[in-house]
């Protein structure tokens, strides 16, 4: 006799054997029982979700001449039978994928008019019903709309969005999701127990993972583990057949990342790629762990991650150290690596990884905006870990600078905070509380830090009125020299933050030098590193290790920095007054 596969030999056979789609085999039953069942169904999901196999009892519970009281087919009776065995003659399944022209559609219309053979409803499971050319969908449309009495259409698809719209108004749409990974243990337990097979919970762990949600896919990935086994299922075979790369060696790629080890980060990728792992796994396997470092992180350990508790404390420490922004380009970039990879124009899967790795272990390489952002995350958490506690500081920690010490070089934020600019942790009061400290001012000899203005810059961004923000917050600090800040813009928004950066040069330098205690200048430059639209892409054509262009003219005021003898700026309200006639009432940014 020939070898009948799991997922055919075990298919559910009632409602309550179908597992992780309780929702919508819970409608069904009360349909069933109440005598409200629709005339046309449309059950949507992931492959191997059970869709097919619900459709099935759907068409025995309608045809059981022995139905429970709850909904639910006996699975005895003849006709119950007859549908397990595909002999039912009131069941028709139809691969739309293949039967998909307009001659089947009317074919199909013709059939619906004979009587049922026998059955009290005839079934019609249209399979892949996305796959119907809409000339197909349009000449069914008549038929699912207002079918005959004794017809009921179930129709399936893994894209509902491309079932024609006035087809899926017609219908109950049903959606299914994938099965979570406990739900398939417990399914592959019980088919290995029918089948009086030992086997490791580990082995089916694995198993559970690599399936991805899906029961048939994981009832498949069974039968090929079964096959490879001598009579017990373990853990070890298992996992040189479908574990995912080693942990240790996938953490130590993300490790060499968050230390911006770029060599680091390509000898680990080697290790994996030398023990015979496919470079589109070890990409795959690197983003779900990043996606758990990520998920462990901004969701402070309360949103379920598909990691084991053993490893969850490792990959805490790895989003501590990279921050929710560095995780969020990792998981963007490893995603894009895979997407890549797929394609045909990938001619070795390896070296769009390494590139990957390349970039990511390079805060440098990233998009401006991002790489901002990055950096101050990283200066608030150097600034958090240094700042004293209500338990008093650590042996190893250094006193904190007094508030009118004078800045010295390496001075970064946390020691700005030191100095008062934000309100220190709670401690015991004094008898006589001393007076306040004065504000900062200017001091001699210490120089300025790029950090310490790109914090500056983006606290005060937001005091700035609607209409001047909106104008300068594309410009972002990008050197400092001798107390000048020179600030980069893309070439195509120069124009626009120009004026506003002359008209306000009071106020921003006043800001900068009350945040930062230093009297600055600052110049305002085009860098070709901003793309036109904004500034959170680089341009694909300037490398990103490329030098910031040269600062302006070492001037103490911008309007000598900036040459404001070009042709004026074709700005629209411009044209708008001078073409037209228009008033400018009031500015209001874009949102």
């Amino acid at each position: 006799m020939a070898y009948q596969a799991l997922y055919r030999k075990y298919r559910p056979q009632r409602f309550s054997e179908l597992r992780g789609q309780e929702p919508v085999t819970h409608a069904l039953r009360n349909a069933v029982r109440d005598d409200r069942v629709g005339h046309a169904y449309l059950f949507s999901g992931p492959r191997g979700t059970g869709k097919t196999s619900t459709a099935r009892i759907l068409a025995k519970a309608l045809n059981c001449t022995n139905l429970g009281e709850d909904g639910e087919p006996c699975g005895e009776c003849e006709n119950c039978r007859a549908i397990a065995a595909g002999t039912f003659l009131d069941l028709f399944e139809i691969d739309a994928a293949s039967k998909r022209k307009v001659d089947d559609a009317r074919e199909l219309r013709e059939q619906l008019a004979h009587k049922g053979f026998g059955g009290r409803r005839t079934v019609y499971i249209l399979d892949e019903v996305h796959m119907l050319t809409k000339e197909s969908a349009n000449t069914l449309l008549k038929s699912i709309e207002e079918p005959p009495e004794h017809v009921v259409f179930v129709l399936a698809t893994t894209n509902p969005e491309e079932v024609l719209p006035t087809i899926r108004s017609r219908t109950q749409h049903l959606q299914f999701s994938l099965l979570a990974p406990n739900e398939i243990e417990a399914r592959l337990a019980d088919l290995l127990q029918r089948e009086g097979i030992e086997f490791d919970a580990a082995a089916l762990e694995t198993i559970a993972t690599a399936a991805g949600g899906s029961a048939r896919d994981a009832e498949s990935l069974l039968d090929q583990a079964i096959a490879g086994a001598d009579g017990r299922l373990d853990a070890a075979t298992v996992a040189a057949l479908f574990g995912s790369t080693p942990f240790a060696l996938r953490v130590h790629v993300l490790d060499a990342i968050a230390n911006e080890d770029t060599t680091g980060a390509l000898v680990a990728l080697g290790e994996l790629l030398a023990a015979g792992h496919e470079p589109r796994r070890v990409a795959e396997d690197l983003l779900v762990a990043a996606r758990d470092t990520f998920l462990l992180s901004a969701g402070g350990g309360r949103v379920p991650i598909t990691a084991p508790a053993a490893d969850q404390a490792a990959l805490s420490d790895l989003g501590e150290r990279l921050g929710n922004a560095a995780l969020v380009r990792v998981v963007e970039t490893l995603g894009q690596a895979i997407v890549d990879m797929r394609g045909v124009d990938a001619a070795d899967p390896r070296l769009v990884l390494e590139v990957a790795l390349v970039r990511l272990s390079r805060r440098d390489a990233g998009p401006p905006l991002q790489t901002v952002i990055e950096r101050i995350e990283r200066l608030e958490r150097g600034a958090t870990m240094s700042a004293p506690t209500g338990g008093g500081a650590p042996a190893s920690a250094k006193p904190s600078t007094p508030a009118s010490a004078p800045r010295g070089p390496g001075r970064t934020i946390g020691s700005l905070r030191a100095s008062g600019e934000a309100t220190p942790p709670p401690t015991p009061p004094a008898p006589e509380a001393p007076p306040p400290a004065p504000p900062p001012t200017p001091h001699d000899g210490a120089p300025l830090e790029l950090d310490d203005v790109i914090v500056a810059w983006a606290a005060l961004l937001p005091g700035f009125s609607p209409a001047t923000r909106a104008a300068v917050q594309s410009a972002q600090p990008i050197e400092v020299a001798d107390d000048v800040v020179t600030f980069g813009v893309a070439p195509g928004l120069l124009e626009a933050a120009r004026p506003r950066f002359k008209k306000e040069a009071d106020t921003i330098r006043a800001a900068l030098a009350e945040r930062l205690g230093h009297h600055v200048k600052f110049t305002l430059v085009a860098d070709e590193r901003f793309t036109a639209v904004g500034d959170a892409d680089r341009r694909p054509d300037n490398p990103p290790d490329a030098p910031p262009p040269e600062p302006g003219p070492d001037s103490a005021e911008l309007e000598e920095a900036i040459d404001l003898t070009d042709a004026p700026p074709h700005r629209p309200e411009a044209r708008l007054t001078e073409e037209l006639g228009a008033t400018v009432v009031d500015e209001v940014p874009r949102h």
